[in-house]
This record gives C-alpha cells, sequence and structure tokens, in this order.
C-alpha cells in the first residue's frame, strides 16, 4: 500500500482487473502493524484483503524474513517449476542498495534435507497470521511446502553448494551457520555489539564492514576496534533515475543490504538474506539467510570488495565509538505503535439497517503506552470518518450510516505525543457477519458507465486467456483484445467469453460477481451493452459455470 508515482497515475479499472484476476494466486505475509498507510486512501485497497496476512510474534521481534516463493506449471506438460527469490529489500517504495538472489528449481521425486528450512516456514505461516489463514489458502500454502521439499536447486555461477537457514521458526533445532574464517566482510545498515558478538567469536582474521556511519559509532570500543576496515556508502554512489517522472535524484540511495561473506578453508561461504547484525535478528525475529559455497575467487573478500564488485560505491571511514546510538524520538514513538499493536486484536462486527451498514469496532484489551499518547482510529477506506480512543480503554468505535463499498477490514490506527510527532500503521481487523457481494460492490462503483463496463470486461478477460494473441488469427482481433480494445472484443464476445471459460473458470467467476450485483441492481446506471443479459445467461448455461461471489 506505499506510496508510488506509478500507482497515482494508474488507471483504476486496469488496477481491478489486474487484482481481480490475481488475487486468488497471492499470498502476502507480514509483519503485523507494519503496513505503511498510503498517502491517498482508497476502497480498492480493500480488494487485497484476501491476500494479506498479517503474522506477529512478540512485541520484541519481528517477522522479518524477505523471501518470494513462486511456482509455475506447464499446462501442457504439467511439469512444475519454482523459483525462489531471497532479499534484503522490503514491499515498499524505497530504492536502497539491496542485494537479491534467484535460484529456479525443479520438482524432483525426493524430499531433500537441505530444503527443510524453507519447508518449515512455510508450514509455520499457516498456523501464525492474525487474522487465521483460510482453510483454502493455508492448504494451498501446505501444499506449496510439499513441492519445494522436493526442489533441486540450480546454483548460481561460482557456487557449489547451498544452504538456507531460517532464524526464530518454533521448532526442535535453532539454525547454527558457520561463521568461523580467517576473512571478513558484513554489510549490514544495523549494528550492535551483541549482534557482532555471534561473527566476532569465531574470526580470526581482517573484517570488513560496510554500515551506516550512525551504526558504526554506536558500537563499543571493544566491538569498534575488533573492525579492520570500516566503509560506508560513498556519497557519489547512486544510479541515475532513468524514467521520465525522475526528479533528478539518484534511482539508489541508503543503504539496505544484508550480506555476510566467510573465507575458511579455501572456500567463501556467502550468506545473502534479511538479517541485520544485531542481536535480534539472530536470537528472535524470523529471518533468512541462504548460504553459498564456492571459490573465493569468485565469491570471496576481495571478489566483492575489488575490481569487479563494489568497492567503487564506498569509501573508507572511521569510527567514533560511542557504545549507544542517538535517541531518536520518532523512532520511539514508532516503537510504542509496534507495543500497542501487538497487543491488540481488533474485531469488526458488520450489521446493517435500513440498506445502510454499521462496522463496530472493539477490541479485547484495553489500549496501553509505555509514556502518554492520543490514539485515534480510522477506516482505511475514509480517514474522514475516525474517533479517538483514551489510553486505558478498550476500543469501542461503531462506524455508521456506511455503503456496502465502504466496508472494510482494514482500520488505521494514529498515535500522537505532545510533541507533535504521529506514527500511523494500517491493522487487518477480524471482520464478523461479513455479507456476500462486498468486494463485487467496490468493482461496480467504479463502473459507472457503458465505456468503463466494456473496458473492464475487456481487460479481465485478457487476462483470463493469456493465450488470447498467440491462437493466431487473420484479422488481429486477438492481439487487439490483449491491449483493451473494445472493439475487438465486441466483435467476439460469446467467443471470448468461451474462451475463458474454458481457459480460466476463476476469471469467469470474478466476473460473475460483478455481472450479478449490476443485474441484481438492475443496473442502476445502465451500463451493461444491449442484449448483453442474454449473453451472459447462455453463457453461464452452457459452461455451468457456478457463480460464487468473492467475500
Amino acid at each position: 500500500m506505499s506510496h508510488s508515482a506509478a500507482a497515482d497515475s494508474a488507471d483504476p479499472l486496469e488496477i481491478i482487473a489486474a487484482v481481480q484476476a490475481s488475487i486468488h494466486k497471492v499470498d502476502i505475509f507480514h509483519q503485523r502493524g507494519m503496513i505503511a498507510v498510503p498517502p491517498h486512501r482508497s476502497r480498492l485497497h480493500t480488494l487485497l484483503e484476501p491476500a494479506l496476512h498479517a503474522v506477529q510474534l512478540s512485541s520484541n521481534f519481528l517477522f522479518h524474513p524477505k523471501i518470494w516463493v513462486v511456482r509455475f506449471e506447464d499446462q501442457s506438460t504439467g511439469q512444475v517449476t519454482t523459483r525462489l527469490i531471497v532479499m534484503s529489500r522490503n514491499l515498499a517504495r524505497g530504492r536502497s542498495w539491496d542485494v537479491a538472489l534467484t535460484l529456479d528449481g525443479e520438482i524432483g521425486g525426493a524430499p531433500r534435507a537441505q530444503n527443510k528450512p524453507i519447508v518449515d516456514l512455510l508450514r509455520y505461516l499457516t498456523s501464525a497470521v492474525r487474522p487465521s489463514l483460510s482453510q483454502e489458502r493455508a492448504d494451498r500454502i501446505s501444499a506449496l511446502a510439499e513441492e519445494i521439499r522436493r526442489a533441486r536447486w540450480t546454483l548460481p555461477t561460482g557456487a557449489t553448494d547451498l544452504d538456507f537457514h531460517v532464524f526464530g521458526v518454533p521448532g526442535p533445532r535453532s539454525p547454527k551457520p558457520d561463521f568461523s574464517g580467517y576473512k571478513h566482510l558484513l554489510i549490514s545498515p544495523f549494528l550492535t555489539d551483541d549482534g557482532l558478538a555471534k561473527i566476532a567469536e569465531y574470526s580470526s582474521g581482517p573484517v570488513s564492514v560496510v554500515s551506516r556511519q550512525e551504526s558504526l559509532n554506536s558500537l563499543s570500543a571493544e566491538f569498534a576496534e575488533w573492525i579492520t576496515d570500516p566503509f560506508v556508502l560513498s556519497p557519489t554512489a547512486g544510479i541515475p533515475a532513468d524514467d521520465a517522472e525522475s526528479s533528478g535524484s539518484p534511482a539508489l540511495s541508503g543503504l539496505h543490504a544484508k550480506l555476510y561473506c566467510v573465507e575458511r578453508a579455501r572456500k567463501a561461504h556467502l550468506f545473502i538474506g534479511s538479517a541485520n547484525a544485531t542481536r535480534n535478528a539472530f536470537r528472535g525475529n524470523v529471518e533468512i539467510l541462504v548460504e553459498l559455497t564456492g571459490k573465493t575467487g569468485v565469491l570471496g573478500v576481495d571478489a566483492l570488495l575489488g575490481k569487479g564488485g563494489f568497492m567503487s560505491i564506498l569509501q573508507s571511514t572511521t569510527i567514533e565509538p560511542s557504545g549507544e546510538e542517538a535517541e531518536d524520538q520518532q523512532a520511539i514513538l514508532d516503537g510504542q505503535l509496534r507495543q500497542l499493536v501487538s497487543a491488540v486484536s481488533l474485531r469488526a462486527e458488520l450489521s446493517e439497517t435500513d440498506e445502510a451498514y454499521t462496522l463496530h469496532l472493539t477490541s479485547e484489551a484495553a489500549v496501553s503506552t509505555k509514556q502518554e499518547v492520543t490514539l485515534m482510529v480510522s477506516l482505511l477506506t475514509d480517514k474522514a470518518i475516525a474517533a479517538n480512543v483514551l489510553t486505558g480503554s478498550r476500543i469501542d468505535v461503531p462506524f455508521e450510516g456506511l455503503t456496502l463499498s465502504d466496508v472494510t477490514a482494514f482500520v488505521v490506527l494514529t498515535i500522537s505525543d505532545n510533541g507533535g510527532r504521529t506514527s500511523s500503521t494500517v491493522v487487518k481487523a477480524d471482520l464478523v457477519n461479513d455479507v456476500p457481494g462486498r468486494m463485487s460492490s467496490i468493482v461496480t462503483r467504479e463502473i459507472s458507465t457503458p465505456d468503463a463496463f466494456r473496458r473492464f470486461l475487456a481487460l479481465l478477460l485478457a487476462f483470463g486467456a493469456p493465450s488470447a494473441a498467440s491462437d493466431g488469427g487473420d484479422d488481429g482481433g486477438d492481439v487487439a483484445l490483449t491491449s483493451g480494445r473494445w472493439d475487438a472484443l465486441e466483435n467476439g464476445l460469446f467467443e471470448q467469453l468461451l474462451r475463458v471459460s474454458t481457459s480460466n473458470l476463476q476469471i469467469l467467476n470474478h466476473l460473475a460477481g460483478v455481472v450479478e450485483s449490476i443485474i441484481d441492481q438492475d443496473d442502476p446506471n445502465g451500463v451493461l451493452p444491449e442484449g448483453f443479459r442474454q449473453l451472459w445467461s447462455a453463457i453461464s448455461t452452457a459452461t455451468k459455470a457456478e457463480v460464487t461471489v468473492d467475500v
């Protein structure tokens, strides 16, 4: 939900079609209370509800891994392949210096012990979220975990072995990556003495550390002396932005990469992932590191810092150890919000009276903070509907007079301190008494003209028939359809609907939710083309499609 210029200028119908076509295939697990509030609130954000799943560990530790698991299935052969992307970048707008590792795999016949940490992480996710995962999505994640058990990964160039290390997942064994060696390179934006201690204990040679100057200075004298070569990003580091919306500032700025390189026994061990060199990263957070083993000439410290490495964006620095980082009042307030979110479960009960809806938001526990702050709660769909909550009291706020499209499980919590600072986040409440047609009401609200309906239909059918362009056709109509042109679709609407009904029933079901919603309201805006009701009835009958309404 983070802000982006591209999102601001995007066509709402294109967003709706893209979300409708993919939301049933995507699951995003995130730290509860770490969703940024979008600067421009929209009802369209509610469409993301089914795919966003909040993980809550404790008030002190974070769900912090950055990993993408993607499954591909060849529709002609049934062969399944997978792609694993492990990185340091959050799913956010920030354009900092990060690292990413991509692994492609084929699903083999026998389980591989190498994959157990990833499998355990996926299985953990099926029961770790609040509100709980739907059974359908939990089953799908479990099935994905079973396939990952049998994945055979293609190693990157220069690597001879691969291991996964996942921290913070409950289990009988904790990961113990071997950081021992005679030459080290650490890249981490955040450092603490006890985080470095995990590595320093096993080092016997030079240590190069790339970090932020304030993090280096926060170390004690003991650990500052342990670092042989400290580096920070050069002020000239940056890739010029080349997009049309560029303001002239670099496309990348700031350090966010996490990487550890250790050399021992004439081999290099390269760890890439999410873990900072801090105590929480290795002793409580859920984190992931992928270890690549290979030749020092390819993966070693000198290779990374040498001519072909990234030394050109670094500069040497000196450390002025203070033993503590400067107090940041905004960071303290952000921490207060995380503590509050951790302690509060939200329930939103929906009721209807005289065609208007009331969403009654409550919390089981009273709101408490260590310092005096004020708390305001509002719905993500409309920031004008907000209420203050007294600390020491339970949240008990009825949002009345809502239309169905205003109803959302996403709630914005905002705290403010006496210094005028604020901290906000989006939290998903447990929505009780949800009604069929809520998601479709959001879509139909955006479809207010016949042209909007035609464009939506063209876009959604294009998503549902990805092979249409490759099917050929001398008149070029299919190519035009994939670009969303109504003239091509109108000439072969029946055929295109039949194509989707056989190739992607999910798309037809999403379309059914919108069409049935418009028909049930007797098409108040006159958006349906002449004869479309009869056509839709024929399609439904011919394909025996089950009209399911997303809730």
